[in-house]
Parts: structure tokens; sequence; C-alpha cells
């Protein structure tokens, strides 16, 4: 599944409707603790915390943004026996399981397409890596390049690459990616402010920008020779 970004309250609705998708299929409990297992899994700040029944997401205090939430029903000889919703940086999955295979497809794709309303392009732990190894071999050679090629030319013209390259590397290594592009993000609430809720699109774009002005501040150093 791809990264996803969604608020407390849209979660809820989802997990909401998928529970009544189930309590129709399983009917009522036929014993008393026949009603089936629920858990909810929050991770906050590298420390994982059990909530041992069903809670609302928008009910739980927590910072103002999740990496990690995982909500997990069990109900053993039912319909539906067991059913899954695992969100993190590195994985985003939904897992249904029962003998009721006609409503453990259904309640699976629901589920999944109510997630992917909420999906984004970009995000997670493979993409950060991949992207970021990526990056910093072409701005590492962009550095040594341009920084020789200035070394033996001197003008002040040519310092745009070696220093649109050495702030890309300091962009990319320093700004928190890990925040401002994960796999999943769940957020309590959004801040008022303009910077701190657009953040990762401010960061993204200075990253784009640096790496525009590489290539611009090659064709601009020779068109100033040639003119």
């Amino acid at each position: 599944m791809p990264p996803l970004t969604l608020a407390a309250a849209d979660l809820d609705n989802i997990l909401l409707r998928a529970q009544s998708l189930i309590a129709a299929a399983n009917g009522p409990p036929g014993k008393q603790d026949d009603s089936g297992r629920e858990s909810v899994k929050l991770g906050i700040r590298g420390k994982e915390i059990e909530i041992p029944h069903f809670s609302l997401a928008s009910g739980v205090a927590f910072p103002r943004v999740l990496f990690k939430f995982s909500y997990s029903y069990s109900r053993e000889n039912a319909p539906i026996s067991s059913f899954t919703v695992d969100l993190g940086d590195y994985a985003r999955r939904v897992s249904v399981s029962g003998n009721a295979a006609d409503q453990v497809e259904l309640i699976s794709k629901l589920v999944e397409n109510d997630l992917l309303r909420h999906s984004t392009w970009i995000g997670g732990a493979t993409f950060r890596r991949i992207a970021g190894i990526c990056l910093s071999v072409l701005l590492l050679i962009s550095l040594i390049v341009s920084s020789l090629y200035y070394w033996n030319t001197r003008r002040y013209s040519d310092l745009g690459m070696p220093v649109c390259s050495a702030l890309g590397l300091l962009l990319l290594f320093f700004v928190p990616w890990d925040r401002y592009l994960p796999g999943f993000a769940l957020y309590q609430s959004y801040s008022r402010f303009f910077l701190p809720r657009h953040a990762p699109q401010i960061a993204l774009l200075l990253l784009v920008a640096t790496l525009a002005g590489i290539p611009a501040s090659f064709f601009l150093s020779r068109w100033r020779r040639k003119a």
C-alpha cells in the first residue's frame, strides 16, 4: 500500500465502518467470552503502547502526529475470524481472514479503498533510502567536479554549482526526512501556523530548488562568458 497521511477522525470512520461490517457478518456472540478480542497499538517516540481494547484514535491522548498505528480484531470460529490494520513507516497492510470468503474480500477491499483515498505519492523508508542514496551520490559527484572546475577557472561565476551542491547535501543530511516523508502519518490535529503545517512541502521545494540550481548555474555561467 502506498504512503498514507490522514487525520485521526478519518481513521476512526474507516475502522468503525469495518467494525460494523464485521459485526454484521459474524452476528451476535453466542457466549460472553466469544465477543472477540480487540487491541490498538500506537508507536510514540520509538516506543509501542498497547491498548487492550478498541479505542478511537481521536480519543487517545498522543502527540500531534503518530507514525505507527495498529488495530487487530480476532474471534475464533467466526465468519470473520481476524482483522488487522497495520500502518507504519516501512509497510502498510490490511489483513482479513475467515471462512466467509465473500465477506473477507468485501471488507478487505472496502478498507483498502478507504485508506487509499488518503494516500500520498512519495514517502516511506524504502523511498527515502533509495532516493537518499541516489541523490547523495549525484550531489557528491557534482560537488567534487564543480569544485575542481572552479579551482581551475577561479571565476566567481562558476561558484554557483559547488554552492548548490553543498546546500543540497546539507538539506539531504540534516532535514528530518523521516518526519517529513513518512510512510504513514496520523494527525491528531493540524497546526494553525503556515510554516509548521507546510514544513515538509517547503523542505522538498528547497531541495528541488538546489538541485535545479546546479544545471542553472552551469548554463548561466556559460551564457555570461559568451556575453
